[in-house]
């Protein structure tokens, strides 16, 4: 039974409230309501012939005085109110307006409770609000909601809110927890809202004659230019770019060379990519100011984005020249030639982009170290690539940039180092270092700082074949034969494909002058990789060395057949001829060389007969 009293209790209490919802259930929403709701106003407004424009809402801030939204009365020729129990209000006239925030006092003929107005300056982002107003039906209701943020318009902050509210809220407060007057709702455009702070509603004048509808001028304010330009900025600063361009294409009505709408269109146009209505209306302002920085920067920077390097770049050098301040544009410039290649006058606008003291420089030191490279100067760019990476320490790619100057410039052990650095920095690319490191030691003939390099290698996979192979190729160059031999021996274990690895032992055996094990070496790798001329001409040349002169004769004709261009075979078979005593062949064999190889025609000659 008490909970049935209890439920028709609280019946009984909404039906004192007869005209009001409450849309949030806390005790603090409902206090809120219960204490404000004499001071709201349901408003409807007139036409001429007494149609029906508009409703919405206000609210009694002082003794017959009413706040609300100007755009709301703005076109009326009369109006008509009701407070919250559906008694009629007559709203005598208006009394104050600020046009730049759509904000009108008006006068009534009732003396409701008023709401106090709040300090609308010390809101701050997530602060919980409350809006009142009446709905289609004319009830008064409640939403809560927070501050989301703010919005800067005519030195006051307009405040953006989470609340989601009818659209017969327009006129309605805003208040705090304490059930003061923080902001009132204006509807800018379809479902589009915004808070005007107390603070402006306590700046209008509340006392003194109003003016009666009948001798008020109606004007659609959002067609007006006031109306056009709080719109227009709200939106902007919004970031509701589709709204923003609707109203101030409206203010290019009233002002067809306003450049600040310029401004603006243009930056829009920027934002939804619309870069060829972006470049017309940069060239509108031009074509108004033909010195003007702003649009030059503007235009440069849109030019950039459409990648349209070669316009780019003297638009923004002018923009500079008009304006030093605009240092930033040296990088623009720099990064356009960059990528028409113009590689010597990127470099000069990346130096002048440093020169004049960015916070951050490390980018374009970046930039400038890959236009050096590509200039060849090597030293600066390692400079360049150094100061770089004092903004970014762990960047992979700058220090790869570090150890491919140094290796150009020719300091390879620097090159070596930075190399074992990036495999430190990156182990899943530690073998493509490193192996870079085998090579570049390679070329520079210094076989055992390859061999160190291949035996970081080998640490990552004991059983790589690769690595191994890159260890035993360093001990050939470094005639260390017998080990070469135990390494290359694993190689073909794992990968008896290794087409190099057998020629390598043929030769570190021949080298060890094992010619018989050579031999062997080479036999099997010509049965493996019969179109090798190397095997055939280094087996011919075992036998050679072990006086076996028509054993080598195969080999070697084998060898010259494989590769003509080469003397060598030709070469080493006359001589197996001449030991033969067929000095008939070997002057045929000398006639064939003196076509291949002259300088060593002319070393045979004097052994022909």
């Amino acid at each position: 039974m008490r909970s049935k009293t209890y439920v028709l209790i609280l019946a009984l209490v909404f039906l004192l409230i007869p005209s009001s919802t409450l849309f949030s259930q806390t005790e603090e929403s409902k206090q809120i309501l219960e204490q404000s709701m004499p001071s709201i106003i349901t408003l409807a407004t007139f036409g001429e012939d007494k149609e029906e424009i508009s409703k919405g809402s206000g609210f009694v801030i002082g003794e017959k005085i009413m706040a609300t939204s100007y755009s709301l009365i703005s076109q009326a020729k009369s109006a008509e109110g009701l407070d919250y129990k559906g008694k009629k209000i007559k709203i005598e006239g208006i009394l104050a307006v600020d046009k730049n925030f759509d904000v009108a006092i008006m006068q009534i003929n009732r003396k409701n409770p008023s709401l106090a107005l709040g300090d609308s300056d010390a809101l701050e982002r997530s602060n919980k609000i409350f809006a009142m107003g009446a709905n289609e039906t004319q009830e008064i209701s409640l939403f809560e909601g927070e501050v989301f943020n703010f919005h800067d318009y005519k030195s006051q902050r307009m405040i953006e809110t989470t609340l989601s509210l009818p659209e017969t809220y327009n006129g309605g407060p805003v208040l705090d927890s304490a059930g003061k007057v923080i902001g009132m709702v204006v509807f800018l455009d379809i479902g589009k809202k915004i808070v005007i702070p107390s603070k402006v509603l306590d700046l209008l004048p509340k006392t003194g004659a109003g003016t009666n509808f009948k001798n008020w001028q109606p004007e659609e304010y959002f067609a007006t230019f006031d109306g056009s330009t709080f719109a227009a900025k709200i939106f902007y600063s919004m970031n509701n770019t589709s709204k923003a361009e609707k109203f101030l294409k409206q203010i290019l009505g009233f002002k067809p060379d306003d450049l600040e709408t310029y401004y603006l269109l243009a930056d829009i146009y920027t934002k939804q990519r619309d870069y060829s209505s972006a470049i017309s209306t940069y060239k509108k302002i031009i074509e108004l100011d033909a010195n003007n920085d702003t649009a030059l920067y503007g235009m440069g920077d849109v030019y950039i984005k459409m990648m349209n390097w070669g316009e780019a770049i003297p638009v923004l050098e002018k923009a500079v020249q008009l304006n030093p301040k605009y240092t930033d544009v040296y990088f623009q410039i720099g990064s356009a030639h960059q990528e028409l290649k113009e590689f010597d006058k990127a470099a000069t606008a990346f130096k002048n982009f440093i020169a004049a003291g960015p916070q951050q420089p490390f980018d374009a030191y970046n930039r400038l170290g890959l236009c050096q490279m590509e200039l060849e100067q090597y030293a600066d760019a390692v400079l360049s690539f150094q100061e770089a990476l004092k903004g970014m320490p762990d960047d992979v790619n700058v220090t790869y940039k570090i150890a491919q100057s140094y290796e150009k410039a020719g300091q390879i052990e620097q090159a070596a180092e930075t190399y074992y650095k990036l495999a430190e920095m990156s182990p899943k690319d530690a073998r493509i270092y490193y192996n870079t490191v085998i090579n570049m030691y390679n070329v520079a003939k210094l076989p055992d700082k390859a061999a160190e390099a291949a035996n970081k290698m080998i640490a990552l996979n004991p059983n790589d074949p690769d690595a191994l192979y890159n260890l035993g190729f360093m001990l050939v160059q470094m005639q260390k034969y017998t080990e070469a031999i135990e390494i290359l021996d694993k190689v073909i274990a794992l990968n008896p494909g290794m087409e190099y690895a057998h020629l390598n032992k043929g030769f570190s055996l021949y080298n060890l002058k094992q010619y018989k094990n050579a031999i062997q070496a080479y036999t099997e790798t010509v049965e493996l990789f019969p179109d090798n001329a190397d095997a055939w001409m280094f087996l011919g040349m075992s036998h050679m060395q072990l006086k076996s002169w028509s054993k080598a004769l195969e080999p070697l004709t084998k060898s010259m057949e494989l590769r003509p261009e080469s003397g060598n075979a030709y070469y080493n078979l006359a001589i197996c001829y001449l030991n033969l005593k067929d000095n008939y062949s070997a002057r045929d064999i000398y006639n064939k060389l003196q076509s291949v190889d002259p300088s060593l025609a002319q070393k045979l000659k004097k052994y022909i007969k």
